[in-house]
């Protein structure tokens, strides 16, 4: 479209070289490079400086149209027109388009015969309703893929959690069943063979003595495996593989330890609550294609979980209570959180926990 608007001007710059020195031939010209430079800008990034793109695509477009020739270079009022409801609040586009609108009319009233500069004013000021209505349209669109995608992974969460909380019920019956079952069977019989070896003589009595050891090994082994079930470390990387798999809309590079374990639940919670919580933050802010996370553990013994996207980032970030509940969980655990947020190159956050909160 931008292109398309230059035909007419730039052939005329190409093929008459006396027009080159027009003073209003080289306003166009310089008014219709800006105009790509700035959109070209605008469509590489969405930082801060947005929206004095979006400002300086508006004026350069005036500029296009008031030094143009029929009018038709209003197309680029169209490409600003459809930029608008994604950089900036539903209510700041429609007032931003509205006032192209109006001034758009004003130019044609100016540089137009009057019975062109009414359906011309009214075409374009249709065209900008249109494609400001379709670009809005994409936009919601666009936020409900990524709201049903936040859905989707603390619905996935929900689930690994629920299976964790599954298989550690069943280890706890499993456990209770042995002490209960197989643990009163071996001392009932170690005590036996205990009576039995004070009664046997002769060449049987070794055997007693042997069958009464062997009852004895037996049963602390059972006790060890009971604690063993009961309190042994939750095995975390399996749960954090299930929730980085099959994000919609969002690739999750996802590092863990085969066999990363935290033995106190607080904190294999806490950093599984992290990883969630930078996932769904990815998927509600960033505009991110990729998220990169690696957990790992320190050459202390503790935990770490460093993770970076690749999608717009921000100068400065206000955390939300997401965030904000992640750095108070790691703070009571003796840990800590950084945000580390840049314009335009994504989002890294880094957070730790102490030795005493998890072990390879």
């Amino acid at each position: 479209m931008w292109a398309a608007a230059g035909y007419s001007p730039l052939g005329e710059l190409l093929f008459e070289p006396a027009s080159r020195t027009e003073p209003a031939l080289q306003l166009w010209l310089l008014c219709f490079l800006t105009f790509g430079v700035a959109f070209w800008l605008n469509a590489r990034r969405k930082g801060p400086g947005a929206i004095w793109l979006l400002g300086l695509q508006t004026a350069a477009a005036m500029g296009v149209l008031a030094t143009g020739h029929d009018g038709s270079e209003g197309v680029l009022l169209c490409i600003v027109a459809a930029q608008a409801p994604s950089l900036l609040p539903s209510r700041r586009a429609t007032q931003w388009v509205v006032g192209m609108a109006v001034l758009t009319a004003a130019v044609y009233f100016v540089i137009l015969p009057l019975e062109s500069a009414v359906p011309m004013a009214a075409i374009f000021t249709g065209f900008m309703g249109f494609t400001t209505m379709v670009a809005r349209l994409q936009q919601r669109e666009a936020e409900g893929r990524r709201e049903l995608a936040r859905l989707h992974t603390e619905l996935k969460a929900a689930q690994v959690l629920l299976a964790d909380r599954e298989r550690e019920q069943e280890r706890l019956r499993i456990s209770r069943e042995l002490h209960d079952s197989l643990g009163h069977h071996l001392t009932a019989l170690s005590l036996n063979l205990e009576a039995a070896s004070h009664t046997v003589t002769g060449p049987g009595e070794e055997h007693v003595r042997r069958a009464h050891k062997v009852a004895r090994t037996l049963l602390g082994e059972v006790r060890e495996v009971v604690s063993a079930m009961r309190d042994g470390p939750s095995q975390l990387g399996p749960s954090l593989q299930a929730l980085a798999q099959g994000v919609p809309g969002l690739d999750v590079h996802l590092q863990v330890p085969d066999k990363l374990s935290i033995p106190d639940p607080v904190a294999a919670q806490s950093v599984f609550r992290c990883v969630q919580e930078v996932i769904t933050n990815t998927l509600r802010h960033a505009s991110a294609k990729n998220l990169w996370i690696d957990v790992i553990t320190t050459d202390e013994g503790g935990i770490q979980v460093h993770a970076r996207d690749d999608g717009k980032g921000a100068a400065t970030l206000k955390p939300g209570t997401g965030l904000t509940g992640m750095q108070e969980r790691f703070a009571q655990l003796g840990g800590r959180v950084e945000l580390r947020p840049a314009g335009g190159q994504g989002m890294e956050l880094v957070a730790w926990l102490p030795a005493r909160g998890g072990e390879g």
